[in-house]
């Protein structure tokens, strides 16, 4: 009878270990139970193929050594049946064998075997390869859990992404102008848009669009998004001017992003009364206006810095002002289109712009959906590399008329009251401030006439503008003459 030192100590003592130990050799079972009870390991005996899967489903054992030829079913067979129902799990399978032939060790690994020892049995060398296989599944025990632990984290990521997705669709959305002179394209590397698209109308029927660029991209990128929408929506729908909705979001900006992000950003107001195009834009690339009448493309440099990068005092946007006559087309991108490279790594760039606008348009073409497809066409197959959003703007401005969707109910819900207010401004104030979007706020806000607010904001921009030009203001002098100050009045019987 061999003794404990005549074969070497396994390393997995400290693993409760069930061993199934299947031969039809009866004093072989027993020879070996017992070596292998000494090692602390529990000894389940199995005399053929049958017993062993009968004794698998009830005993559970963490490691199997099968005979290969035992009567009723062999070792080779019961390992394949057991392969099929343990699925994910790791049950190491060690085969005894009497054959040496590559044939019978080839079955032995068909069936699922992780090693083979042969016949008469070597009690250390059949220790050994336990204590390695046994190494080798808590090895693949701990893996299985990290990655059940990493879906199970990343299950949770994608509900938490997606339920933060639908939050920064609706607020980005949520007051969302989509007009029939409005094309767009949005294509974000990820989930979540660094780029940002905003559209909105103003109380005097103007129509305003916000296109930015996050630096970055993905949800990091989107941090800055919810803010920006709300400034502008509120601002613009208020009756703002571009400066002063620019100014705004550039100091929110520059208190909440990081000192290594800041937003590209433009502002375009379309005015359908004027036909002018009022464009303020900053780090963003060049943009296009192309005249129907003519066929020019006309570039819009970019004259101003990225929001959130410096202080209010040390910003002073810039606007440009184009008249543009009907049908003419204004088309704007994020740098992720012109920044584009194909598989040589040349990127599309404004070349690339410039000649797909250069491309007849047929009835139902728009400019967004040829360089769309120009981008395909440069990307040939490659992966995206960073969001791409393309705008383009049709001034048809009769359309633009037909479009104000502003919803209007029949009747104020506020019954009439009696106030008045009154506000001063100096000539210092009326330099820098527009006082009209006050007004109209408080106008709306006393009274609940939210729904009249661009019948008002026509109605006191009429007044202000005559107070203005012809002096309707009270005009109040100071004694040196060098200081004005206007003061309106406003009543409920205004």
């Amino acid at each position: 009878m061999l003794e404990e030192s005549e074969y070497a100590s396994p390393n997995a003592e400290d693993l409760i270990t069930k061993i199934l130990f299947a031969d039809d050799d009866l004093s072989q079972r027993k020879m070996f139970g017992k070596i292998l009870s000494r090692q602390n390991f529990t000894v389940i005996e199995a005399a053929d193929g049958c017993e062993v899967l009968e004794l698998f489903h009830r005993e559970q054992p963490d490691l199997l050594i099968l005979d290969i030829n035992m009567p009723n079913m062999g070792g080779t067979e019961a390992a394949v049946q057991i392969q099929k129902q343990i699925g994910d799990q790791y049950i190491p399978i060690i085969f005894i064998t009497g054959f040496r032939s590559d044939n019978d060790l080839q079955q032995c690994i068909d069936a699922g075997g992780d090693d083979f020892i042969f016949k008469p049995l070597n009690p250390i060398m059949l220790t050994a390869k336990i204590n390695s296989l046994l190494r080798t599944k808590q090895l693949y025990q701990t893996q299985y859990r990290q990655k059940e632990a990493l879906f199970a984290y990343r299950q949770q990521i994608d509900r938490e992404q997606k339920v933060a997705h639908a939050l920064y669709e609706r607020i980005i959305q949520a007051n969302f102008y989509d007009s029939l002179n409005l094309k767009h394209s949005l294509s974000p590397m990820a989930l979540f848009n660094g780029d940002i698209l905003l559209s909105t109308l103003t109380p005097g029927g103007n129509h305003c669009l916000l296109l930015g660029d996050f630096t970055g991209h993905g949800l990091s990128a989107s941090i800055g998004a919810g803010p920006t929408a709300e400034i502008f929506y509120g601002m613009a729908r208020k009756g703002f001017g571009i400066r002063e909705i620019l100014t705004e979001i550039n100091g929110k900006l520059y208190k909440i992003l990081p000192v290594d992000m800041f937003l590209a950003a433009c502002i375009v107001v379309i005015d359908s009364e004027s036909k002018t195009i009022s464009v303020s834009t900053g780090a963003l690339p060049d943009h296009y206006l192309s005249v129907a009448k003519t066929g020019a493309i006309q570039a819009i440099k970019s004259k101003n810095l990225p929001l959130g990068i410096v202080k209010y005092e040390h910003f002073h946007p810039e606007v440009q002002h184009f008249e543009v006559g009907v049908n003419d087309r204004l088309i704007l991108f994020t740098d992720g289109l012109v920044e584009a490279e194909n598989e040589k790594g040349e990127p599309f760039g404004l070349g690339g712009v410039e000649e797909s606008l250069r491309s007849p348009l047929k009835k139902t073409d728009c400019y967004c959906e040829i360089l769309k497809d120009q981008l395909d066409a440069h990307y040939n197959g490659l992966d995206q590399q960073d969001d791409v959003t393309i705008v383009e703007f049709v001034c048809d401005f009769a359309l633009m008329s037909s479009q104000k969707k502003y919803e209007r109910k029949k009747d104020v819900t506020a019954n009439p009251s009696k106030w008045s207010t009154s506000m001063e401004f100096d000539a210092s104030a009326l330099r820098i401030f527009n006082p009209v979007p006050t007004i109209i706020h408080n106008l709306v806000e006393i009274q609940g006439l939210q729904d009249f607010r661009e019948h008002l904001f026509l109605i006191v921009t009429e007044l202000f503008t005559n107070a203005l030009d012809y002096g309707l203001l009270s005009w109040v002098y100071t004694g040196n003459g060098n200081q004005v100050k206007a003061v309106y009045e406003w009543t409920s019987d205004s």
